[in-house]
């Protein structure tokens, strides 16, 4: 049942595909929850308000305005490179005069081009990251209806960050995601400001505080806010003052500065440092938080003020541990993807809460935002319930190449200027990651790090870390904490690797960026059968007790829920939804899987969970042996019941020459033996084929491979086969049908630039049995899952058909050279030509760039070192 549910999405994806990609799939938040009511979080005050523009939008693709639809904004859309978004907006003049307009985007997918009443006023070049936009005065009518549009593009590619191919990523969605609004603020304000602070041993915080302080009213300017008398909005007697406060309202400490001026259409710089003795220090275990108030003040009167949540701690990491608040400290963390089914980034604010209140409650201290870019949200939330939040560069296994290319250098460090600048105002993040798994040993990709580390360093005093998808990690400087990945293999492959590399870097230095072990098995009778939820079970078993007897600095485990992706996964199993089985609850957080009970457990030291060991199942398709039985016996059955066949059978096999002048000079020669042939020889070729393809359907080598021609359609195809024996038997069969009719027409085409006129049977007839030789191959279907799985001869069994695929072409060349009549230089041109033609045809279909080429040969280097 579960396949015939399959076979037919199958045929209309492969008959239909550009049809499918053609159509527009809008999902809109249900119930919009804009969180108005969190004034800390939208930064409202008494001197500053904010205008959502949530709620109906019209959204229509490019030049096709007629057909707009009515939709609700947050909002995410398939199928089409490119939506735009318009909403049209009446700015009441109490609302905004004398005031200061800023757009404000929490996020939207990929890039952007923001017009205001025809004016572009904005260009977004790319991320997820939150962004402000000042909409000019001289643009906006007062009291009239303005014309706001959005023109979001979601198309990754080679040069984009993330790459289009993206290894177990969540899947990428374009829209407005999440929530709009416009930010109301006077004219006289505190234009940014910044804050550091430092831990010191004795537990004393140092607070320095910086801000950009701007007058944006103009001389004789008759705008004013109602509560400015004209004496505030001279230039002189103007002050800045500094207050802590609890999360209570009661002041912990304040500060004012000396008078300054601050004329109009002027701006001044502000920094200064405090020495704080009686505040406490948060920690996961006691998330003790702060509010920092920073206030413009003119005499008595507050003409602007700031307010943002802190917390204090120190977090770094030392030779021999990693240090939170000057003592030992040992991360226990999850990955969390922000995608919920059905909706994908979509996800309302009490979803966001919750999920966190869930990784709290499962006894995890922190959360790696990984592959994406948070909400900012999911960091106040952070830093209530007490959670260190790993916040990284949605940057993956990047080649040497585009590592060393100067145009992606210089976009990925604007990119990362402004992923700084939107996540370091936020306490809970701990440390920024610099990317995911880099290649240790590769210098491009090391100086990568380095540069990015130099650079974090002018923005933020927060730990910095990267993870490698190997272990031979040298020192790189600016570098606080090395990562590393560890996948589907059980926890004592890795034990002896990671304790040589923290001799190298020091106990402190090295922790477990990333730990997946894949479910699609689901439950079994015990952790002897990989890829089940008891194997999972006793993977982060082995995870937790070592990370605790060695002393690290911790682990991540990835991920708390399965999620989705746009491709779909060949090692985390075939899913039809590209649902990822990683998670330790599934993608709906339903509680019940064996993994869950054994963390939980571990995490809270509660009663150890006995996890069954159990008996490891065959999972030798039966399949294949039925195929394989089944194609001898009507091999056998051709060879003793026809005498001509087992005759020509000898003569193609062992006198090849003889045998093709015989087609050439239209000997009698059987078509329905030979079609018969030919069906035997494409149903062997698929026999081979699906064995190995089911051998390697966990093989993250195979998976990059695929995901590097970057096409979805193919990922899917292909896992589809790996992952389903017995209809890619079917598919293959028909595939290798194609291909000897295909070959057959292709060489009768060049025919009819030769001098002698050739038939197509005389072809046909030639072009099957030049692969005759698969004949000897049929035994091995039978066997050839079980020689690749006990790992015998593995190496010189693919030597071996190697050997045979050349054989074969050898002899398909015979086969021309003989039929065309043609001298042996002319045959091996034409042999060239037939493979440049292949590989024309190969890259022509599946859109193979030079970039594709650069992740398959980083694919393979990945591969060697983990």
């Amino acid at each position: 049942m579960k396949h015939r549910k399959i076979i037919i999405p199958v045929l209309f994806w492969l008959a239909f595909t550009n049809i499918l990609l053609g159509q527009i799939r809008i999902k809109e938040l249900p119930r919009f929850d804009f969180l108005r009511q969190d004034s800390l979080f939208l930064n409202v005050s008494h001197t500053r308000n904010v205008i959502s523009l949530d709620g109906t939008w019209l959204a229509y693709t490019k030049n096709n305005r007629d057909d707009a639809s009515r939709i609700s904004v947050p909002s995410n859309f398939r199928g089409v490179d490119e939506l735009t978004f318009e909403k049209d907006i009446t700015l009441e003049g109490r609302q905004v005069k004398g005031r200061r307009l800023e757009l404000v985007f929490l996020g939207l997918n990929y890039s952007a081009e923001i017009t205001l009443n025809n004016f572009v006023i904005y260009k977004h070049a790319g991320g997820e990251f939150p962004f402000k936009v000042e909409l000019p005065r001289n643009i906006i009518k007062i009291d009239k209806n303005n014309v706001l549009t959005v023109r979001v593009t979601h198309q990754l590619s080679e040069s984009t960050i993330p790459f289009n191919q993206r290894f177990m990523f969540p899947e990428n969605v374009g829209g407005i995601f999440r929530d709009i609004y416009i930010e109301t603020s006077p004219l006289q304000q505190v234009a940014s400001s910044d804050f550091l602070y430092n831990v010191s041993a004795s537990g004393g915080v140092s607070l320095s505080v910086n801000a950009r302080l701007e007058n944006f009213s103009s001389e004789g300017n008759s705008i004013k806010p109602d509560s400015l008398s004209s004496s505030a909005a001279a230039g002189a007697d103007y002050a800045m003052r500094v207050r802590l406060l609890t999360k209570g309202g009661e002041e912990v400490f304040s500060s004012t500065s000396t008078v300054f001026d601050l004329s109009a259409q002027k701006e001044k710089s502000f920094s200064s440092s405090y020495s704080l003795t009686n505040v406490s220090l948060w920690t996961p275990e006691v998330p003790r938080s702060y509010r920092l108030r920073i206030e413009l003040i003119k005499g008595s009167q507050i003409l602007d003020e700031i307010e943002k949540p802190v917390a204090f701690y120190s977090l770094r990491s030392s030779n021999s541990s990693l240090l939170l608040n000057n003592a030992p400290y040992s991360l226990k963390g999850t990955t969390y993807y922000a995608v919920y089914p059905g909706y994908g980034n979509l996800v309302r604010f009490e979803r966001m809460r919750s999920d966190m209140m869930a990784i709290k409650a499962m006894g995890f201290n922190a959360v790696r935002f990984a592959k994406e870019l948070p909400n900012p949200y999911y960091l106040k939330v952070c830093q209530e319930l007490g959670l260190l939040a790993f916040v990284e560069l949605p940057v993956n296994s990047v080649p040497d190449e585009i590592a060393d290319n100067s145009a992606f250098q210089d976009r990925l460090r604007i990119y990362f200027t402004q992923f700084l600048n939107s996540y370091k105002q936020y306490s809970s993040v701990a440390a920024f990651g610099l990317g995911s798994s880099y290649l240790p040993d590769s210098p491009a990709q090391t100086s990568l790090i380095g540069s990015l580390a130099g650079y974090a360093g002018h923005f933020t005093n927060r730990m910095l870390y990267a993870s490698f998808a190997g272990f031979n990690i040298s020192p790189i400087p600016g570098v606080d904490l090395y990562g590393v990945e560890l996948l589907n293999k059980p926890m004592y492959d890795y034990t002896g690797k990671y304790q040589e590399l923290q001799s190298r870097l020091g106990k402190g230095k090295v922790f477990i960026s990333s730990a997946a072990y894949a479910t699609f098995n689901g439950s079994t009778n015990g952790y002897l059968n990989p890829y089940s939820f008891e194997a999972q079970a006793k993977f982060f078993s082995d995870l937790i007790d070592f990370t605790s007897r060695e002393k690290t600095p911790g682990f991540f485990i990835n991920s708390i829920f399965d999620y989705r992706g746009d491709y779909t996964s060949f090692t985390a199993g075939f899913d039809p939804e590209n649902i990822y089985r990683i998670g330790i609850l599934d993608e709906f957080r339903q509680p019940g899987r064996f993994s869950e009970k054994v963390v939980y457990s571990k995490l809270h030291n509660d009663d150890e969970v006995t996890i069954p060991q159990g008996s490891q199942k065959d999972d030798l398709p039966i399949v294949f042996i039925i195929s394989g039985v089944v194609l001898v016996l009507i091999l056998g059955f051709l060879i003793n019941t026809r005498r001509k066949f087992r005759e020509d059978a000898t003569r193609a096999l062992l006198r090849p020459y003889n045998f093709f002048a015989d087609i050439r000079d239209m000997r009698l020669m059987s078509g329905m033996q030979s079609t018969a042939l030919m069906l035997v020889l494409s149903i062997g070729s698929a026999l081979l084929l699906s064995n190995v393809l089911y051998f390697f359907r966990t093989n993250v080598l195979l998976e990059k491979i695929v995901l590097a021609f970057g096409s979805p359609r193919l990922s899917w195809f292909l896992s589809y086969l790996a992952w389903n024996p017995a209809f890619a038997l079917i598919w293959l069969t028909i595939i290798s049908i194609v291909f000897f009719i295909t070959i057959s027409i292709v060489i009768k085409i060049t025919s009819l630039f030769n001098r002698n006129k050739v038939f197509f049977s005389s072809i046909y007839f030639m072009v099957v049995w030049s692969f005759l030789p698969l004949v000897v191959l049929l035994p091995l279907g039978l066997v050839l899952y079980k020689v690749l799985s006990a790992n015998v001869m593995t190496f010189y069994l693919f030597i071996a058909l190697a050997a045979f695929t050349v054989w074969i072409f050898y002899r398909l060349m015979k086969g021309i050279y003989v039929i065309f009549d043609l001298r042996a230089s002319t045959v091996y041109m034409y042999s060239i030509a037939l493979i440049l033609l292949f590989t024309f045809c190969v890259l022509l279909y599946f859109q193979l760039s030079q970039s594709s080429i650069y992740f398959i040969i980083n694919a393979y280097k990945q591969y060697k070192v983990m």
